[in-house]
């Protein structure tokens, strides 16, 4: 292995408050069928035929079963995004079993509930490990159970497919085992550059909450938007998730708005927090565009009516809305047959932390098509992925790199529809 487990990586939660309940689930090891919750916006209609999935065809795998291990936050503080992660893994487990599995075998998941809590992850993780014999991980999600797990399947050699997002101070993974299925504030601030640029927005007023791709992509704009003679007013104060009542920061907002007369307002914020913000700057006088995060890029953030968004702008993956993507967009198929799977299976259109769990399941394919059940070969087949294209762009490990990048697009909710703007990286 080249790289050094001494280059520590601590990887942000990506713990988002959404409109889901779920069940509560104990640490046993159960087989994953878990449907996710109803969100309230409904995508356009596709006709697009659906491209070739990630199966071998042939009927239903029945050779011995390859395990997988899945650490599910199915309670605690990281659970709301879980129902449409669980719900992504299901589908592509169901795809893949049905049409041949991998060289003939069936994946076996064998879930279990890490409680949003590190030392609970740690004793899952290790069950996992040893006892279950798991070829390799999904998950966890939160930073606390990845930064407790990620160690242990470096002792143990075994892939981990993690599901949390990078920071500025742990930008990469911890080690030669792990490897992130996400986006980090970077990539974020670069697409945000982009819409700077084509939009011809010089006087930025940006407030965040506290989640790494939110605040973090602010602090690095302070460095970037002097390449295009713009320049941005950051306020210092973010608001925490739990925050229902917002009043007081868009009062801070609106304070700054009227102090420096900016032409764009970048208020990145969570998913039920955004309609608030929106609406609140909007009924304060705000009418220059108001632009959101990667983290709005969900239905959830229409259930307050559409009205409270109109005209927000975002950052999101194609999977936001692939019906909307312009034709030739990088995996447009591929996310437009994701997308009408997922809707004829559960009713409801496949959310960013869908997409991201589609992704790590085709990352973890790939890797178990050349290793079977030999770690190690899954492991460096796994870094061995170069253009393999997924719902956050394409996939492009190597050794000193175990993070996505890029992936995102301009998108603006128009009558009620997320509607494509533009491709940003």
């Amino acid at each position: 292995m080249t790289r050094k487990f001494s280059r520590l990586g601590l990887i942000a939660v990506l713990v988002v408050v959404v409109l889901f309940v779920i069940a509560c689930g104990d640490d046993g090891t159960t087989d994953t069928t878990a449907a996710p919750t109803e969100t309230t916006a409904a995508p356009t209609e596709t006709t697009a035929a659906p491209t070739e999935t990630t199966a071998g065809g042939g009927g239903p795998a029945t050779g011995e079963p390859i395990k997988v291990g899945l650490i599910a936050s199915l309670t605690g503080t990281a659970a709301a995004p879980m129902p449409s992660m669980q719900a992504a893994v299901d589908l592509e487990l169901e795809t893949i079993n049905n049409n041949g599995g991998i060289n003939g075998r069936p994946i076996e998941i064998v879930s279990v509930d890490d409680k949003s809590d590190p030392t609970t992850a740690v004793a899952v993780a290790t069950k996992l490990i040893t006892e279950d014999k798991v070829v390799a991980i999904l998950g966890p999600l939160s930073t606390p159970p990845c930064l407790a797990v990620a160690p242990l399947c470096e002792k143990y050699q075994v892939p981990m497919l993690r599901w949390d997002t990078p920071t500025l101070e742990y930008p990469n993974a911890m080690g030669d085992w792990d490897f992130i299925c996400s986006v980090g504030p970077y990539d974020v601030a670069d697409a945000l550059m982009v819409q700077i640029k084509e939009e011809g927005w010089k006087n930025i007023l940006g407030a965040a909450d506290i989640l790494p791709p939110n605040y973090q992509s602010l602090e690095l704009l302070k460095d970037m938007v002097g390449e295009v003679g713009a320049t941005i007013t950051v306020l210092p104060d973010t608001w925490p998730l739990d925050a229902t009542d917002l009043t007081p920061f868009i009062n801070k907002i609106w304070a700054e708005y009227e102090k420096v007369k900016p032409d764009v307002v970048f208020a990145m914020s969570a998913i039920v927090q955004t309609p608030q913000i929106t609406k609140g700057l909007k009924d304060y006088g705000v009418t220059v565009p108001i632009h959101s995060g990667p983290v709005s890029s969900h239905p959830a953030i229409l259930s307050n009516g559409p009205e409270a968004v109109e005209g927000l702008y975002f950052i999101g993956a194609g999977i936001t809305n692939p019906s909307q993507l312009p034709d030739g967009y990088p995996n447009k198929e591929l996310m437009l047959d994701l997308s009408e799977r997922y809707m004829a299976k559960y009713n409801e259109p496949p959310t960013l932390f869908a997409g991201a769990a589609y992704d790590s399941m085709q990352i973890l394919i790939q890797g178990l098509k050349v290793g079977g059940d030999d770690r190690a070969k899954v492991r460096d087949a796994i870094e061995a992925i170069q253009g393999m294209p997924c719902s956050q762009g394409v996939v492009n490990y190597t050794p000193d790199d175990h993070m996505l990048h890029g992936g995102y697009n301009a998108w603006q909710v128009k009558d009620g529809v997320f509607t494509f703007v533009r491709q940003l990286n």
